[in-house]
């Protein structure tokens, strides 16, 4: 039987370490906050997360140019020293996790695995879309989506 990943028996003590502008983050709170992920290995899950993690650093470089920390910023933003925090945690996570469940879907596609393919991709796109949120949040002069009629 698979375990999973929030199994408190084996709580994974990796952490991506804090930079000048953001925050330690550690892979037990990713395992304690998306345990329907099955079978992850917790290399894969760092390795994952640090793709994932770079890839928003490059998104929100331009709050490291305006702003000393995540911190000083969140309290511009939000009057608070957390919510950008919090918001930073959404992305980083919900990112691994769309990532994860993605190569899941990609390396599950048996006859058997039918079934979960599209609980599967219901989830990962429930995770691309609070990514997506958190980002917009945490962006200078973003109010969100906008549509426009052709």
């Amino acid at each position: 039987m698979a375990s999973l990943v929030a199994n408190k028996e084996t709580s994974y003590s990796s952490v991506l370490p804090a930079t000048d502008f953001y925050p330690e983050l550690k892979i037990s709170e990713f395992q304690a906050l998306f345990h329907f992920l099955e079978d992850e290995t917790e290399a894969g899950i760092l390795h994952c997360a640090s793709v994932e993690r770079i890839a928003i650093h490059r998104e929100l470089k331009v709050l490291t140019t305006q702003y000393t920390a995540l911190s000083a910023y969140s309290q511009t933003l939000f009057d608070d020293n957390v919510s950008a925090l919090t918001l930073y945690k959404q992305a980083v996570f919900c990112k691994t996790a769309y990532a994860l469940i993605t190569n899941r879907l990609a390396t599950d596609a048996t006859k058997e695995a039918a079934g979960r393919q599209e609980a599967l991709m219901q989830r990962a796109d429930k995770q691309l879309t609070n990514y997506r949120a958190a980002i917009v949040s945490l962006l200078p002069d973003v109010s969100g989506y906008t549509f426009e009629m052709v």
